[in-house]
């Protein structure tokens, strides 16, 4: 009986805590690879396959993961080989362990330090890492990503309720896929644990905890930011095909002298009308649209590049073009078309910059949120639990 009593636990003990943490973020989405060096670099962690407990990796150690010739993770621990295994589980001992990652691929890939528990698969020959972490946590690191570190306080608190809202609205964006969300730009750059010397970073997390922004009906808001709207926020379905109403273009004039407002770049006239042709029809014979094309002008955002009548959306002219907006003007250099931008981006919602001039204007970060999203309040959301 006793015996019994004891592997229940061991169950209930190992479901509490490989479902603990909030979310569930691929890492290292971007990358392939096939090898995996893990250390263990504050706390310890216990090792489990889906048959139970391996070992354990204590603060300091080293694990290799490697994947073998019948798709298996071949586990070594400094240097000691432990197995076979389809999965891994690697459970933190307290909130704040951590684990670094050193990847080895193709080609070289950054290493990384994450907090919180992990799940290590093999699929299409190359290693899944899943990062099972508190969602409080992962807000540090993607504030980091995505606004940097030197930021004051009050700015890293809209972030953390926009990109907090975000997440709760994604928390199933890759759900056929078995993670919520990955660590990418279209989900939330989250590349680690923030472990800088400031603590606004994580001040502004734990000061707005559970806070999101929601509609008039108390359904989870719609959030979005860019670096820089360029002086003017686009609409939605001028980048997305989906009309939001809560998203009308609108003057921006806090940003239009920060670092990011205004961007050239040449382009060939060869490449620019080939572009055009085979993707447009554009007619090239006709010399005066080759001539509103040379000398396009764009005071105020529009959607399609010259008239809408061509067809020739400007979000296509960005991404062929690898342009940092769609917020641009046109002229002729020689033999080459030069692009002349404002903004960086797709302008839609916050403009990073421009709420960064706000708050260094003394502005609260609530009055700085109902200026980026209208009609928005803040609501508090609880979660299971967070890492303080």
């Amino acid at each position: 009986m006793n015996c019994l009593k004891f592997l229940v636990f061991l169950v209930l003990s190992h479901a509490y805590i490989a479902n603990a943490q909030n979310l569930r973020v691929k890492v290292f989405s971007q990358d392939y690879f096939s090898i995996l060096n893990t250390q263990a670099v504050h706390g310890d962690y216990q090792i489990h396959g889906q048959e139970g407990f391996i070992s354990e990796l204590k603060e300091g150690e080293s694990l290799r993961l490697q994947i073998n010739s019948s798709q298996q993770l071949h586990l070594t621990k400094n240097g000691e080989f432990l197995g076979l295994f389809d999965t891994l589980f690697l459970h933190q001992s307290s909130h704040h362990d951590y684990l670094q990652f050193k990847p080895q691929g193709s080609k070289l890939i950054k290493q990384r330090q994450y907090e919180g528990d992990f799940e290590v698969t093999v699929q299409d020959g190359h290693l899944h890492l899943l990062n099972l972490v508190f969602i409080e946590s992962y807000l540090e690191g993607v504030l980091s990503a995505e606004a940097g570190v030197r930021c004051p306080k009050e700015y890293y608190k809209i972030q953390a309720i926009i990109s907090r809202t975000f997440a709760n609205n994604n928390i199933h964006k890759h759900k056929s896929e078995g993670f919520f969300m990955c660590d990418a730009v279209h989900c939330q750059a989250y590349y680690g644990r923030y472990d800088g010397e400031s603590n606004a970073i994580i001040n502004g997390v734990k000061e707005t905890y559970g806070l999101i922004l929601v509609d008039s009906m108390g359904n989870s808001f719609p959030t979005f930011f860019s670096a820089n709207c360029g002086g003017q926020s686009a609409e939605t379905d001028q980048v997305w095909n989906v009309s939001l109403p809560n998203y009308e273009s609108r003057p921006d004039t806090f940003c239009i002298h920060t670092r990011q407002a205004h961007w050239e770049k040449y382009i060939t006239r060869k490449e620019f009308f080939e572009f055009l042709s085979k993707k447009f029809f554009f007619d090239l014979n006709d010399d005066v649209l080759v001539s509103h094309a040379l000398n396009f002008k764009q005071e105020q955002r529009q959607t399609f590049f010259i008239h809408p009548s061509l067809g020739i959306p400007l979000r296509d002219m960005r991404a062929a073009f690898k342009l940092r907006s769609t917020f641009f003007s046109c002229e002729p250099v020689g033999d080459k078309v030069l692009f002349k931008g404002k903004g960086f981006g797709h302008g839609i919602g916050l403009c990073q910059e421009g709420a960064m001039q706000m708050v260094d204007q003394g502005m609260s970060f609530n009055k700085i949120l109902s200026f980026y999203f209208k009609e928005a309040k803040l609501s508090k959301i609880n979660f299971l639990i967070n890492h303080w």
